[in-house]
């Protein structure tokens, strides 16, 4: 795959809540590999963006407002229990993000780029990238992680989880795996794949 600086190869890393990908990301920011978080973008959306505000309003009503801003926790505890809801909510993001993604891809100037995010396959934007990271984590330490993390139950952590694509219905899709186990050292798995990357 022959490649320019000026049409990066676009990675995209992906994985359910709680796996690690800010962690892997943040090893290939430090290589100075240019990261789009697409959660990042998606809560400065959340808060900024008045047409994103409005359309959020008129389909969770104002409940979900305070002080005329979206409070992303108590829009957060419905959507992750609500697969319909959470679709609703990824349909007024997402072409907003895109957008967002589109115009940062513009101003990068290196071998390759990574787009960090966490339904890469349900909003099937997968299909504009050229390789996909999957990283993978025991459930265990998945609950551990974001209970501690986020201060949610293991409860309300396993509704999210649930509420999740299956690794198993993606997984022929990617192109590299990282495992995150606390066993397995991360940063030489990283190192392998960026190795791999600059070659392409």
């Amino acid at each position: 795959m022959k490649n320019n600086f000026k049409n990066p190869i676009k990675i995209g890393v992906t994985g359910g809540i709680g796996t690690g990908k800010t962690t892997v990301c943040n090893i290939f920011k430090k290589l100075g590999i240019p990261v789009f978080n697409t959660d990042d973008h998606s809560k400065i959306l959340l808060q900024k963006n008045e047409h994103v505000i409005n359309n959020i309003v008129k389909v969770f009503g104002d409940d979900v407002l305070d002080k005329k801003k979206i409070d992303t926790k108590k829009l957060g505890r419905i959507v992750f229990t609500n697969k319909k809801k959470l679709v609703e909510l990824n349909n007024i993001l997402h072409p907003r993000v895109i957008e967002k993604f589109d115009n940062w891809l513009l101003k990068q100037n290196a071998k390759y780029i990574i787009k960090e995010s966490a339904i890469l396959f349900e909003s099937n934007t997968h299909r504009n990238l050229d390789q996909i990271i999957l990283i993978q984590s025991p459930l265990a330490l998945r609950l551990k992680r974001v209970c501690a993390r986020d201060n949610r139950s293991k409860n309300e952590v396993s509704k999210i989880i649930k509420n999740q694509l299956k690794e198993s219905e993606f997984l022929k899709l990617v192109d590299h795996v990282i495992t995150n186990d606390e066993k397995t050292l991360i940063t030489p798995q990283v190192m392998a794949i960026h190795k791999q990357l600059s070659k392409l």
